[in-house]
């Protein structure tokens, strides 16, 4: 391959991948936003306290079963 043959395939190589990475980028950022929308909203909240209490509660009856 020649060298200006070369550099075009670099060049475009690097068009390619700076494109790719933008792209990227901006869907990383959508995705990251939409969960932390999701994270944050009044019905995730309510379900992880209810799931905390849960964990709580079935964590005391396992201790009680091995220990006693």
């Amino acid at each position: 391959m020649t060298v200006p043959r070369l550099l075009l395939v670099a060049g475009i190589a690097l068009l390619f991948y700076l494109l790719g990475t933008r792209s990227g980028r901006k869907r990383s950022t959508q995705l990251r936003d939409s969960a932390l929308q999701v994270w944050h909203s009044p019905e995730s909240k309510k379900a992880r306290g209810k799931l905390q209490k849960l964990a709580k509660r079935n964590a005391k009856k396992i201790d009680k079963a091995v220990h006693h």
